[in-house]
This record gives C-alpha cells, sequence and structure tokens, in this order.
C-alpha cells in the first residue's frame, strides 16, 4: 500500500500459502509482496519462486529467440519443431486447467510424444 506521499511502499507478509505448481501442495510459504509483486518466498522451493515471481510478466506474447512475433508465425515455428523432434516431450501442466491437458494429451497422441508432470521431479 504507497504512502500518503508515494514514494515508498509497504510490504504485506502472507504465511501458510499454498502453492499450486506440483502435485506436493507446500503449504508452509511465506509470501513478501510489495506493490503487487512478489519479493522474498520463505519455504519456497525454485518453481514455485520462478511462477510466483513472474506471474505479472506478460506471457501471452508470442516471442522467438526473444523477439516478438505474430501469432500464426509462432504456432508455425513450433509446429516446425514438433514435426522435426525424434523424442518430444511434454511437460509441465501442473498449474494447467483440465481442458488445456485435454489438448495436451490430443497433441502427444498426434505426434507420438511422451507426457510428463511436474510431480515427477
Amino acid at each position: 500500500m504507497a504512502t500518503k506521499s508515494d514514494t515508498t511502499s509497504e510490504t504485506k507478509v502472507f504465511e501458510n500459502v499454498v502453492c499450486p505448481f506440483c502435485a506436493t501442495l507446500c503449504d508452509d510459504l511465506k509470501v513478501h509482496v510489495t506493490n503487487n509483486q512478489v519479493g522474498k518466498m520463505i519455504n519456497a522451493c525454485n518453481l514455485s519462486k520462478g511462477v510466483f515471481q513472474n506471474a505479472h510478466k506478460d506471457w501471452t506474447t508470442p516471442m522467438i529467440d526473444g523477439k516478438q512475433v505474430e501469432y500464426d508465425h509462432a504456432v508455425e515455428e513450433a509446429a516446425q519443431i514438433l514435426a522435426k523432434a525424434n523424442n518430444p516431450l511434454i511437460y509441465g501442466l501442473a498449474a494447467t486447467d483440465v481442458e488445456a491437458q485435454k489438448k495436451c494429451i490430443e497433441l502427444a497422441d498426434l505426434i507420438g510424444a511422451n507426457l510428463d508432470n511436474a510431480s515427477s521431479v
């Protein structure tokens, strides 16, 4: 919360936060938030820190090699990479909704990919 001068910010600390990003569901995270940005985290693994601390970023902009591209170009590039892959892997999905997981299973079947999730780590 900003002060009257709007030059300093108050840090809020949330305790016993549950991390949903793998099957462990750690429920003892302590999360410090300033200006709606996650900062210091206690009892968090690298996966948890990475996801919580980068949640504010715009991951909806399609990019190739760090450069913004049109969606059609990004999809075509991804399709080419998958088509050329000898042993494709679809991994993660811990924070993915059921409908998206179904689509990943369909894609894995289509391209002969291995499918795994974060709980296997």
